[in-house]
């Protein structure tokens, strides 16, 4: 296996935007997963495996080392006892898996229906919309290492907490997500499906359809990101191509254009007017990926996080 040279992150990430990795893998199977970790391991180079790059902001620099992006994607429902268990490996789209599950009346994944990514980067991040999270509907996550050796991991190893996990922390050895299997429900004839297009019609309501990231910054304790970011008065602000989306203010969207430093520069000014005007820092649920600087990344954590460092 020999990674390509050079290759643009910007088409792998929702926000399309971003340089280029020094060496790129598109991996088809767990199998071509781990040899692409062991690669990275023999030519003493840092390996991060990404999905659907729905939470990353690639620096204009790219990044340096090996980046493998899951392309495998199988998803299928089985029968454990009394259970139906979605066994789902880690490129499948998370949203689509969830919309088909619902028109054969499945449920548990209704939440999933709308948000953006696959299956390994919900795992990590413990994605969650509408009430519901990866922590809560997960029975059990399925590693592989460089050797190609297969862990299963429980809920309680994955230590899950709000958007973040063990995964995303690195407090593991270096392996990355297989498979994912899911906890389901039936539902009544119709009932899934139609919960599903309730939330859709809410999303397209709410929330933004142009080129984005998601939701920019966690939610503060009892309270709301995108409000207070609104009653700071930036609803609309741009920089460059890149504008605090006029629908939803905790979302920053690219109109075609944009670069990561008109994004950064965005998140920055939301964070430093809002922690001026209601004295609370947004912590960013966007994870700045690859040659962004120490400082650049101390900044956007904040005087909080810098203090306990």
């Amino acid at each position: 296996m020999t990674p390509e040279r050079g290759v643009s992150l910007a088409p792998h990430t929702s926000l399309r935007v971003g340089g280029p990795a020094d060496f790129f893998v598109l991996a088809r199977s767990a199998r071509e997963m781990a040899e692409a970790l062991r690669w990275a391991t023999e030519a003493g180079v840092e390996a991060r495996v990404i999905g659907g790059g729905s939470n990353l902001l690639v620096a204009e620099a790219g990044a340096a080392g090996l980046v493998i992006k899951t392309a495998f994607a199988r998803a299928s429902v089985e029968h454990r006892g009394c259970e139906r268990v979605l066994v789902a490996e880690a490129g499948a789209n998370l949203a689509n898996v969830a919309r088909r599950l619902a028109k054969q009346d499945l449920g548990g994944l209704e939440w999933a229906a709308n948000v953006p990514g696959t299956v390994g980067g919900a795992a990590v991040n413990n994605a969650g919309a509408f009430g519901g999270d990866t922590a809560s509907s997960v029975l059990a996550v399925t590693v592989v290492d460089r050797t190609g050796t297969r862990t299963r991991l429980g809920v309680e190893e994955l230590r899950y907490a709000y958007r973040t996990s063990a995964l995303k922390r690195r407090e593991l050895r270096e392996v990355a997500v297989e498979s994912v299997d899911w906890r389901l429900t039936t539902r009544p004839p119709g009932e899934a499906d139609a919960r599903v297009k309730e939330l859709n019609a809410q999303r397209m309501r709410t929330q933004p359809r142009i080129l984005s990231a998601g939701s920019v910054f966690a939610n503060p304790e009892g309270g709301y990101s995108g409000k207070l970011i609104e009653e700071a008065g930036l609803k609309g602000a741009a920089s460059g191509d890149a504008q605090i989306s006029e629908q939803h203010a905790n979302f920053i969207v690219n109109f075609g254009h944009a670069t990561p430093r008109d994004v950064y520069s965005l998140m920055r000014r939301a964070q430093n007017t809002v922690f001026e005007q209601a004295g609370i820092w947004l912590r960013a649920e966007i994870e700045l990926f690859g040659r962004w600087t120490e400082q650049e990344r101390a900044t956007l954590a904040g005087p909080l996080a810098r203090a306990h460092g």
